[in-house]
């Protein structure tokens, strides 16, 4: 039997009980859910996830020159797909697709001159597909690493092996790739009379999550 003190009510056993501390904000559900979420995400990437290109991030510049004049142009529509691990950039793979219809150098005719000598009407695509990395095994947040990528390049339904420098720059979840190399435009049966025999190619764009 519960006895007052001194002419105070008694306590009830609810209030005898020690208070419980409210939950610490990482137990909340919604944070909780939050955290399980970006946990997942990076797991999944350092364990080779399904990546692609960010649109607003690609693009595709290349030089060349036609009777001794400098010609530059664009592609900016890549897309791709391919499987990407942090930790492991050996196990890396992907394939690269460059839209040639949305080529642009300045000049609507030669536009239509350039997409004609590539064979854009048959092969609207030039694709390169990676078999091989050669450099670093893994790459940090905020770190940047080189090393050359190794495949098959297919340009006007010719495909050739290439092997091209690239940089690789990681910001969080995402992978900023950069390469500069030199094309023989002739080896895919591309001839253009009076060109050079080469033409610069510079590719950038970044890979995340789709």
């Amino acid at each position: 039997m519960n006895r007052s003190v001194i002419g105070r009510p008694a306590a009830s056993a609810a209030a005898l009980l020690p208070r419980r501390a409210p939950p610490p904000p990482w137990t909340r559900p919604a944070l909780l859910g939050a955290l399980l979420g970006t946990t997942l995400l990076s797991a999944t990437l350092l364990a080779g996830a399904q990546v692609a290109v960010r649109a607003s991030d690609a693009s595709v510049t290349f030089a060349y020159r036609v009777t001794l004049i400098p010609v530059t142009g664009s592609v900016n529509a890549l897309s791709s797909s391919g499987t990407l691990d942090f930790a492991d950039l050996q196990a890396t793979r992907a394939t690269v697709r460059v839209d040639l219809g949305s080529l642009k150098t300045g000049i609507a005719l030669r536009d239509q001159h350039a997409r004609e000598a590539l064979g854009a009407a048959e092969h609207p695509t030039a694709t390169f597909t990676l078999n091989r990395f050669d450099g670093p095994t893994r790459v940090a947040s905020g770190q940047t690493v080189t090393g050359d990528a190794s495949g098959s390049f297919t340009l006007n339904g010719v495909t050739r092996p290439l092997r091209a420098p690239v940089t690789l720059t990681r910001s969080g979840e995402r992978l900023n790739v950069r390469s500069a190399f030199t094309l023989r435009p002739q080896e895919y049966g591309v001839n253009v009379r009076g060109a050079d025999q080469t033409t610069s190619v510079t590719v950038n764009f970044t890979l995340g999550a789709p």
